[in-house]
Protein backbone atom coordinates (compact mmCIF):
# COMPACT_ATOMS: atom_id res chain seq x y z
CA UNK A 1 0.00 0.00 0.00
CA UNK A 2 2.84 2.39 0.84
CA UNK A 3 4.22 2.13 -2.72
CA UNK A 4 0.78 2.86 -4.25
CA UNK A 5 0.38 5.79 -1.90
CA UNK A 6 3.70 7.27 -3.05
CA UNK A 7 2.71 6.66 -6.68
CA UNK A 8 -0.53 8.63 -6.28
CA UNK A 9 1.25 11.37 -4.34
CA UNK A 10 3.47 11.85 -7.40
CA UNK A 11 0.59 11.33 -9.86
CA UNK A 12 -1.34 14.19 -8.22
CA UNK A 13 0.69 16.63 -10.33
CA UNK A 14 -0.78 15.16 -13.55
CA UNK A 15 -4.10 13.71 -12.35
CA UNK A 16 -6.44 16.49 -13.51
CA UNK A 17 -4.81 16.59 -16.94
CA UNK A 18 -5.19 12.83 -17.45
CA UNK A 19 -8.89 12.88 -16.42
CA UNK A 20 -9.57 15.75 -18.82
CA UNK A 21 -7.79 13.87 -21.61
CA UNK A 22 -9.91 10.74 -21.09
CA UNK A 23 -13.29 12.40 -20.58
CA UNK A 24 -12.80 15.58 -22.66
CA UNK A 25 -14.52 17.33 -19.74
CA UNK A 26 -12.70 20.66 -19.74
CA UNK A 27 -15.52 22.55 -18.01
CA UNK A 28 -16.28 20.02 -15.22
CA UNK A 29 -19.68 19.49 -16.85
CA UNK A 30 -19.57 15.77 -16.01
CA UNK A 31 -19.07 16.48 -12.30
CA UNK A 32 -22.18 18.66 -12.31
CA UNK A 33 -24.01 15.94 -14.23
CA UNK A 34 -23.06 13.32 -11.63
CA UNK A 35 -24.01 15.66 -8.79
CA UNK A 36 -27.48 16.23 -10.23
CA UNK A 37 -28.02 12.55 -10.98
CA UNK A 38 -26.99 11.59 -7.45
CA UNK A 39 -30.03 13.44 -6.15
CA UNK A 40 -27.99 15.30 -3.53
CA UNK A 41 -30.04 17.82 -1.55
CA UNK A 42 -28.96 21.05 0.12
CA UNK A 43 -28.78 19.56 3.64
CA UNK A 44 -27.31 16.15 2.71
CA UNK A 45 -24.18 14.55 4.09
CA UNK A 46 -22.04 13.44 1.15
CA UNK A 47 -18.87 11.35 0.87
CA UNK A 48 -16.72 11.49 -2.27
CA UNK A 49 -14.65 8.31 -2.22
CA UNK A 50 -11.16 8.34 -3.77
CA UNK A 51 -11.62 12.07 -4.29
CA UNK A 52 -8.19 12.60 -5.83
CA UNK A 53 -7.59 16.32 -6.23
CA UNK A 54 -11.14 17.05 -5.09
CA UNK A 55 -12.78 18.16 -8.34
CA UNK A 56 -16.07 16.36 -7.65
CA UNK A 57 -16.15 17.09 -3.91
CA UNK A 58 -15.78 20.80 -4.63
CA UNK A 59 -18.70 20.69 -7.08
CA UNK A 60 -20.83 18.63 -4.66
CA UNK A 61 -20.29 21.25 -1.95
CA UNK A 62 -22.25 23.67 -4.16
CA UNK A 63 -25.22 21.29 -4.15
CA UNK A 64 -25.22 20.73 -0.37
CA UNK A 65 -24.55 24.23 1.01
CA UNK A 66 -26.33 23.49 4.32
CA UNK A 67 -24.99 19.95 4.50
CA UNK A 68 -21.50 18.46 4.59
CA UNK A 69 -19.20 17.09 1.89
CA UNK A 70 -16.17 14.97 2.74
CA UNK A 71 -13.51 14.12 0.17
CA UNK A 72 -11.66 10.93 1.16
CA UNK A 73 -8.42 9.67 -0.35
CA UNK A 74 -5.48 7.59 0.88
CA UNK A 75 -2.97 9.88 -0.86
CA UNK A 76 -1.83 12.94 1.14
CA UNK A 77 -0.40 14.33 -2.10
CA UNK A 78 -3.79 14.22 -3.82
CA UNK A 79 -5.50 15.88 -0.86
CA UNK A 80 -2.83 18.59 -0.72
CA UNK A 81 -3.82 19.52 -4.29
CA UNK A 82 -7.49 19.35 -3.31
CA UNK A 83 -6.97 21.74 -0.40
CA UNK A 84 -5.08 24.15 -2.65
CA UNK A 85 -7.92 24.15 -5.20
CA UNK A 86 -10.59 24.62 -2.52
CA UNK A 87 -8.77 27.24 -0.45
CA UNK A 88 -10.04 30.27 -2.36
CA UNK A 89 -13.64 29.04 -2.16
CA UNK A 90 -13.72 29.19 1.66
CA UNK A 91 -16.47 26.57 1.84
CA UNK A 92 -17.43 25.80 5.43
CA UNK A 93 -19.16 22.54 4.44
CA UNK A 94 -16.15 20.92 2.71
CA UNK A 95 -13.67 18.63 4.52
CA UNK A 96 -10.78 16.34 3.55
CA UNK A 97 -9.94 13.01 5.17
CA UNK A 98 -6.89 10.81 4.59
CA UNK A 99 -8.09 7.20 4.79
CA UNK A 100 -8.10 3.96 2.84
CA UNK A 101 -11.15 2.97 0.80
CA UNK A 102 -11.20 -0.37 2.61
CA UNK A 103 -11.58 1.20 6.06
CA UNK A 104 -13.87 4.22 6.32
CA UNK A 105 -13.58 6.03 9.68
CA UNK A 106 -17.33 6.76 9.77
CA UNK A 107 -20.34 5.40 11.63
CA UNK A 108 -22.95 3.30 9.86
CA UNK A 109 -25.73 5.26 8.17
CA UNK A 110 -23.78 8.53 8.15
CA UNK A 111 -24.24 9.60 4.52
CA UNK A 112 -27.15 10.39 2.22
CA UNK A 113 -25.00 10.14 -0.91
CA UNK A 114 -21.65 8.50 -1.67
CA UNK A 115 -19.90 9.14 -4.98
CA UNK A 116 -16.81 7.86 -6.73
CA UNK A 117 -15.53 9.41 -9.94
CA UNK A 118 -13.01 7.66 -12.20
CA UNK A 119 -11.52 5.61 -9.36
CA UNK A 120 -13.56 2.43 -8.73
CA UNK A 121 -11.54 0.51 -11.31
CA UNK A 122 -8.42 1.17 -9.25
CA UNK A 123 -9.89 -0.91 -6.41
CA UNK A 124 -9.43 -4.65 -6.81
CA UNK A 125 -9.30 -7.75 -4.65
CA UNK A 126 -10.08 -7.42 -0.97
CA UNK A 127 -9.87 -3.62 -1.11
CA UNK A 128 -12.74 -3.40 -3.61
CA UNK A 129 -14.89 -5.86 -1.64
CA UNK A 130 -14.36 -3.95 1.61
CA UNK A 131 -14.91 -0.58 -0.09
CA UNK A 132 -18.29 -1.66 -1.48
CA UNK A 133 -19.31 -3.12 1.89
CA UNK A 134 -18.28 0.13 3.59
CA UNK A 135 -20.24 2.18 1.07
CA UNK A 136 -23.35 0.14 1.85
CA UNK A 137 -22.73 0.33 5.60
CA UNK A 138 -22.15 4.08 5.67
CA UNK A 139 -25.19 4.96 3.57
CA UNK A 140 -28.45 5.64 5.35
CA UNK A 141 -31.42 3.46 4.26
CA UNK A 142 -32.48 4.75 0.87
CA UNK A 143 -29.16 6.55 0.38
CA UNK A 144 -27.60 6.57 -3.09
CA UNK A 145 -24.24 5.45 -4.43
CA UNK A 146 -23.16 6.87 -7.80
CA UNK A 147 -19.98 6.02 -9.65
CA UNK A 148 -18.64 7.46 -12.89
CA UNK A 149 -16.15 5.70 -15.13
CA UNK A 150 -14.83 5.90 -18.68
CA UNK A 151 -16.57 4.11 -21.50
CA UNK A 152 -14.21 2.48 -23.98
CA UNK A 153 -12.91 5.44 -26.03
CA UNK A 154 -12.97 5.56 -29.83
CA UNK A 155 -9.92 7.78 -30.29
CA UNK A 156 -6.97 5.40 -30.95
CA UNK A 157 -4.51 6.99 -28.50
CA UNK A 158 -7.03 7.45 -25.70
CA UNK A 159 -8.31 3.90 -26.35
CA UNK A 160 -4.72 2.68 -25.93
CA UNK A 161 -4.47 4.47 -22.57
CA UNK A 162 -7.79 2.97 -21.49
CA UNK A 163 -6.68 -0.58 -22.28
CA UNK A 164 -3.31 0.07 -20.67
CA UNK A 165 -5.22 0.93 -17.49
CA UNK A 166 -7.25 -2.29 -17.73
CA UNK A 167 -4.05 -4.27 -18.32
CA UNK A 168 -2.55 -2.81 -15.14
CA UNK A 169 -5.57 -4.10 -13.22
CA UNK A 170 -4.83 -7.70 -14.19
CA UNK A 171 -7.36 -10.43 -14.99
CA UNK A 172 -9.54 -9.63 -11.99
CA UNK A 173 -9.78 -5.99 -12.98
CA UNK A 174 -10.91 -6.85 -16.49
CA UNK A 175 -13.55 -9.19 -15.09
CA UNK A 176 -14.83 -6.39 -12.85
CA UNK A 177 -15.35 -4.17 -15.90
CA UNK A 178 -17.29 -6.93 -17.67
CA UNK A 179 -19.50 -7.80 -14.70
CA UNK A 180 -19.76 -4.57 -12.70
CA UNK A 181 -23.55 -4.31 -13.02
CA UNK A 182 -24.08 -7.80 -11.61
CA UNK A 183 -21.68 -7.05 -8.78
CA UNK A 184 -23.44 -3.81 -7.84
CA UNK A 185 -26.92 -5.35 -8.13
CA UNK A 186 -25.91 -7.87 -5.46
CA UNK A 187 -25.25 -4.97 -3.06
CA UNK A 188 -27.66 -2.17 -4.02
CA UNK A 189 -31.25 -1.78 -5.21
CA UNK A 190 -32.46 -0.10 -8.40
CA UNK A 191 -29.05 -0.12 -10.05
CA UNK A 192 -29.12 1.83 -13.32
CA UNK A 193 -26.38 2.43 -15.87
CA UNK A 194 -26.46 5.23 -18.40
CA UNK A 195 -24.06 6.69 -20.92
CA UNK A 196 -23.60 10.42 -20.44
CA UNK A 197 -24.42 12.77 -23.34
CA UNK A 198 -20.71 13.07 -24.16
CA UNK A 199 -20.69 9.37 -25.06
CA UNK A 200 -17.31 8.94 -23.37
CA UNK A 201 -18.40 8.28 -19.80
CA UNK A 202 -20.84 5.99 -17.98
CA UNK A 203 -22.72 6.65 -14.78
CA UNK A 204 -23.98 3.85 -12.52
CA UNK A 205 -26.22 4.59 -9.54
CA UNK A 206 -27.90 2.37 -6.95
CA UNK A 207 -29.67 2.67 -3.60
CA UNK A 208 -29.26 1.08 -0.22
CA UNK A 209 -32.27 -0.98 0.80
CA UNK A 210 -34.29 -0.18 3.91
Amino acid sequence: MRIRQKYYDAFSCFYDWVIKLHSQDKSLWLRHYLSRKSGVKSTDKVLDLCTGTGALAIILSQYAPQGMVIGLDFSPGMLKKAREKAKALKRKNLYWVVADAAAFPFKSGTFDVITCSHAMYELTGKTRHLALENIKRCLRPGGRFCMMEHEEPKHPFIKFLYHLRLLSMGKEGREIVRHELEELKNIFKNVVKEITPTGRTKLICGEKGN
